[in-house]
């Protein structure tokens, strides 16, 4: 969603955010209900993308978020840092937000 604040009206609206993916900037937080990246984290599965051999922003360092990177070249392994998101995203969500999963109501 570009600007969640449109769309999430609600606490529960909020709470079902699952996953976050990182831009790298804190600004891309601005007018959301937490728009502190810390507390946005705590709350949600982050993921942060960036090419190999690039610095990683010194702001998502301090973050709660996995980081992957993509090959310039190689863009055939894609894959892989796809299948992390996904994987990630699964293990998380069974330990902080069983009961959106499949069967666990």
């Amino acid at each position: 969603i570009d600007n969640p604040s449109r769309k999430l009206q609600s606490s529960k609206d909020w709470d079902r955010v699952v996953a976050v993916l990182a831009q790298g900037a804190a600004w891309q937080f601005k007018g959301w209900k937490m728009s502190n990246p810390v507390d946005v984290f705590s709350k949600s599965f982050g993921y942060y993308i960036g090419f190999e051999g690039a610095p990683v922003p010194k702001e998502v360092q301090s973050w709660n978020v996995k980081r992957e990177c993509l090959s310039r070249d190689k863009r055939g392994v894609d894959s892989v840092v796809h299948a992390s998101f996904w994987n990630g995203l699964d293990e998380w969500m069974g330990i902080h937000k069983r009961g959106y999963l499949p069967g666990e109501r």
